[in-house]
């Protein structure tokens, strides 16, 4: 009973750690789906170490030289989410991203980020490669020929890829505290943008440097991508086109697209998904084991993997079977044991039956009918003392002191070995009420003769019979036995008493059999041997048994010895059995919190990847088609950009290649992020930062939107309080950096783009305003909407009407600058 519930305790804990072990994998992957491996085990090292005293925060970036930068951006999107709904447009870029990670994946590039539309990737890292121009080209031309996939099935005839490449270094890493997101940075970065900025749609556009690399193994053109934007004039780049129908380095994956064009003019969100899935190649099935076929499975193996000898061997000493490890010897020993009352109630019942037994075989006396009945009732007396606990009409005082004798080790196995030597003395206790008169001795006394001269014919002219107990050697007043091995019975009976308290010490058990045996065999011996010698006396002359045949003496001795070396071994058997369970529970208990532990290390990076509510969603969808999608309407939130206009202004390559400065952006991003875990910014989620741009929303979701408007204001607060924070950084690091604030509120879309590599954003009208808002906003203000205005001027807020200001894509919007606040405001 007690190894079943040691099994079915050890299963429960295989069952919980391996949950959180495939909570722990889905965790890692979808981390690892984020960051890449290095630096994602980096930071699971800092979180789980210990913190360390610094001045600056770590910053996670690492330089990489010849490596090659791909940016690349649908053209025609606004024509394609014309007709698209909201969710529909996420379901559709999901698909394509999801479709540019497993191209970047075969073409050796790793994603760094989805900017909107726009997509980009870098090949080069973690592991340098000497081919990384071409991994980037075949990457460009693959995505341009699945774009072309997509506009067949569309119909979007406008639908196109601009493709920009340049080769160069990069620092790569991760910058903040929160919302971690990968990313890549230098002034080859900034070109490779302007490359893809200034490309053509359908064509892949390279520097000089990447046709450099290429060699001869592809033919290009002039790009001219001088004419067609600022930057690239600026510095002079001379660009090149990958020229078009030219034998690609590599196979083509893909056959020509079979167009299928929309004649029935319907949108594209009724099932527009199937045929793209299917040409591009995405909703991989996984076989997914059943939740007892993988316990049984791992139980099997583990049983297979840890032999009783090897855990023996392992952790236990051979004889005394103690833990060779004192730390884990200390916890055996305050292992309560749950089987105690049964195993009292056991020696309650034993009691009874051999009373029972010596009372019908045994001549009796006074003193033996008393004895049983003490014993017995010292018995139950324990055995109700040790129910206290679970009594409910009982004071708890006395619950109490139950409960803890009860947990005490030494006062069980005190009771234990008590009730072992009550049960072994009232088993023996009739042989002292015994007369012990040798029968052969007196016999030779009343005919006068030798007692070798006693024969079977002396005792059948005596009138002594087999059974007749009273008799002319043992008096009217006293009675033998004639039935000694009814004792021997009741002795066995008794040494089984203690092997059933299985949890008592192994060492204990066997001292009390061997003080069992040797009282049993000094009586047995020699003390009552005659009880023992009449008895075969009597069975050879009146059953006709053989002189030869064994005297009961010998038979017992040697039961005895037999019987007290199995229990023994019992007992070696069943103590090793149950310290082998309680090293299987203590493994899977130690194993369950270690994985629990992994769990919250990785649960705290994956909330610094995703919102929580977005992570807890993909952590239970993880085995559900890549095209599910996580997608939420959210109306009324407040959308703020926020940008270090000039930063780029004071990054230089040229002390520590920029790394200095990076670590500069790193603490003011830092220093941000410390603000947003303040309470009264809860209602805040980090989206992202992109270069110097910091990107936050409040009320994405239920318990975060209020009709009060509260999470505008919270905001609008954190707002003037990043600002309050750069103005402290400067006035530290003798630098004037000035900051650029717009905000807005409306309805957005919230959504995770790439579901194998998924980046939480959001979308909408009221995003596109907010980063407006920024970008056209003045050095040092905060720029907001008429809708946000609307909001806070009832709350004690202070504007500046800046007018109408020419919006790309709105036209004239009449905008506010925020001033500041009443000092009779509640957020003063």
């Amino acid at each position: 009973m007690g190894e079943r519930r040691a099994f079915l305790e050890t299963r429960r804990y295989i069952v919980a750690r391996l949950i959180t072990q495939r909570e722990n994998q889905q965790q890692e992957r979808l981390l690892l789906s984020v960051l890449p491996r290095h630096v994602a085990m980096e930071m699971k090292a800092d979180i789980a170490g210990l913190p360390k005293d610094s001045m600056f925060h770590k910053i996670y970036i690492q330089r990489h030289e010849n490596v090659s930068i791909l940016f690349a951006d649908i053209c025609g999107f606004t024509a394609l989410s014309s007709q698209c709904t909201a969710q529909e447009l996420v379901r559709m870029l999901n698909e394509l991203f999801a479709r540019f990670d497993k191209l970047a994946a075969e073409n050796n590039c790793l994603r760094i980020k989805i900017l909107g539309d726009c997509y980009y990737c870098v090949c080069g890292l973690p592991e340098p490669r000497a081919d990384h121009a071409h991994c980037c080209v075949e990457m460009g031309l693959d995505m341009i020929e699945a774009i072309a996939l997509v506009r067949s099935v569309t119909g979007v005839d406008v639908l196109n890829m601009r493709v920009g490449i340049h080769s160069g270094r990069v620092h790569c890493g991760v910058l903040g505290l929160r919302k971690w997101q990968f990313d890549v940075w230098s002034d080859d970065v900034t070109l490779a943008n302007s490359m893809e900025a200034g490309g053509i749609p359908g064509r892949v556009h390279v520097t000089e440097e990447v046709v450099r690399w290429l060699g001869n193994d592809y033919q290009v053109e002039p790009g001219n991508g001088e004419e067609r934007n600022h930057y690239l004039r600026l510095r002079c780049i001379k660009t090149y086109l990958i020229k078009e129908d030219q034998t690609r380095v590599k196979e083509r994956k893909y056959t020509s697209p079979i167009r299928t064009p929309r004649r029935d003019g319907k949108k594209i969100g009724e099932d527009p998904t199937q045929a793209i899935r299917e040409k591009l190649g995405i909703g991989d099935k996984q076989e997914i084991k059943e939740p007892d076929d993988e316990v049984n499975e791992y139980l099997g193996q583990a049983i297979n993997g840890r032999s009783i000898e090897y855990l023996r061997s392992q952790h236990v000493r051979p004889i005394l079977l103690t833990f060779r490890n004192p730390e884990m010897e200390a916890k055996y020993a305050v292992v309560r044991d749950d089987m105690f009352k049964s195993h009292l109630v056991c020696a309650i019942i034993m009691l009874p039956l051999i009373c029972a037994v010596q009372l019908v075989i045994i001549p009796s006396s006074n003193v033996v009918l008393v004895v049983f009945p003490v014993f017995w009732l010292t018995i139950i007396i324990f055995c109700v003392f040790c129910s206290f606990e679970s009594n409910l009409c009982l004071p708890e005082n006395m619950k109490l002191l139950s409960y803890r004798m009860m947990s005490n080790r030494i006062f069980t196995q005190a009771i234990s070995m008590t009730t072992i030597v009550m049960v072994f003395v009232a088993s023996l206790f009739c042989m002292f009420a015994l007369n012990t008169t040798d029968l052969k001795n007196c016999l030779a006394r009343i005919y006068n003769i030798s007692e070798s001269e006693v024969t079977n014919a002396v005792l059948s002219n005596s009138g002594i019979k087999y059974g007749d107990e009273t008799n002319n050697c043992t008096g009217s007043t006293s009675a033998t036995s004639h039935f000694p091995e009814y004792v021997l019975f009741s002795v066995v009976s008794a040494m089984l008493s203690n092997a059933v308290f299985i949890k008592a010490s192994n060492l204990l058990k066997l001292t009390i059999l061997i003080a069992m045996s040797i009282v049993f065999l000094v009586l047995s011996m020699v003390t009552h041997v005659s009880l023992y010698d009449n008895r075969d006396f009597l069975l050879y002359t009146y059953l006709g048994y053989s002189e030869t045949t064994f005297s009961l003496k010998w038979i017992s001795m040697a039961t005895i010895l037999l019987f007290s070396a199995t229990l023994f071994i019992h007992a070696q058997q069943v103590e090793s059995t149950s310290r082998l369970d309680f090293i299987w529970k203590q493994q899977a208990h130690e194993e369950k919190e270690e994985m629990a532990s992994l769990r919250t290390y990785n649960m705290k990076l994956v909330a610094n990847i995703l919102p929580l509510h977005v992570a807890e969603h993909f952590l239970k969808s993880q085995n559900k088609k890549d095209e599910d999608l996580y997608y939420q309407d959210c109306d009324n939130v407040c959308v703020m950009f926020a940008t270090i206009a000039n930063f780029f202004e004071f990054y230089m390559e040229y002390y520590n290649e920029g790394v200095e400065c990076l670590r500069l952006l790193n603490e003011i991003i830092a220093d941000f992020d410390e603000i947003l875990g303040q309470e009264r910014f809860l209602c805040i989620e980090k989206i992202k930062t992109t270069g110097a741009t910091y990107m936050a929303a409040s009320g994405l979701t239920e318990k975060t939107n209020f009709a009060d408007n509260r999470h505008v204001i919270a905001a609008t607060e954190y707002a003037l309080a990043i600002r309050e924070q750069l103005q402290y950084v400067n006035s530290h690091c003798f630098n004037n950096f000035q900051m650029r604030i717009g905000i807005s509120v409306g309805p957005v879309v919230a959504g995770v783009i790439g579901a194998r590599k998924p980046q939480y954003d959001i979308w909408g009208n009221t995003v596109n305003v907010a980063s407006r808002m920024d970008s056209t906003g003045e050095l040092g203000a905060i720029q907001v909407t008429q809708e946000v205005h609307n909001v806070l001027s009832k709350n004690g807020y202070i504007f500046e009407c800046r007018g109408n200001i020419k919006v790309k894509g709105k036209g004239d919007m009449l905008t506010y600058l925020l001033k500041g606040r009443n000092v009779e405001s509640p957020e003063a």
